[in-house]
């Protein structure tokens, strides 16, 4: 066993201890946070046509863009969302937090447990101190630990529904994500919590 193995804590544990706590809570308090990229070369997977025939169907070539989609996600839904054309920083990680999750989250759910992973953009100390200073509790799943996070298979249906689109543009992409996100329904969010 290398040095650095020894030295880090076992994930495992970590895991269980999470598992452990969050068991204890009250589901109706947890809403996780996360963000994705969708990009506007995004095409289904998968198609039918007539027997005898081939589906139709191409993906751009060349230049595609990505529009970065920060959502919160509660077990009856979608709590929070914002895009923006630019990868996740602390800075647009706060401007989330302070314009979007917190105001909606202090009207929704003002005893709400907030959840997310160990980017280091989530990590910032200001992060922490905003939601508290806003009544709100965060946690951070352990590492490793997609699987833990309800808000994954969101993310998988919303692109799906993105996928079908084809917006070939920030533009369309943008407008076509509200009908996207209000695909995701109460049910869903039930299913991915259990």
């Amino acid at each position: 066993m290398h040095a650095a193995e020894r030295d880090q804590p076992d994930v495992q544990a970590e895991r269980d201890a999470f598992q452990a706590e969050v068991a204890a809570l009250d589901p109706e308090r947890l809403v996780f946070v996360d963000e994705s990229g969708v990009l506007t070369n995004m095409v289904r997977l998968y198609a039918r046509a007539p027997e005898g025939q081939r589906a139709q169907g191409s993906a751009p070539a060349g230049r595609w863009q990505r529009l970065t989609v920060l959502g919160a996600l509660g077990c009856k839904g979608v709590a929070a969302a914002m895009t923006i054309a630019a990868a996740t920083d602390t800075a647009i990680f706060l401007a989330f937090i302070d314009k979007v999750l917190i105001p909606e989250l202090q009207q929704s759910r003002p005893d709400a447990i907030v959840v997310m992973d160990n980017l280091s953009a989530h990590k910032a100390p200001a992060v922490r101190q905003r939601l508290e200073a806003a009544g709100l509790r965060l946690l951070y799943l352990p590492r490793y630990s997609p699987d833990l996070n309800p808000i994954e298979p969101m993310w998988s249906k919303l692109k799906t529904s993105l996928s079908a689109v084809a917006a070939r543009s920030l533009q369309a992409l943008e407008a076509a994500l509200p009908q996207a996100l209000n695909r995701i329904t109460p049910n869903d969010a039930t299913g991915y919590f259990r």
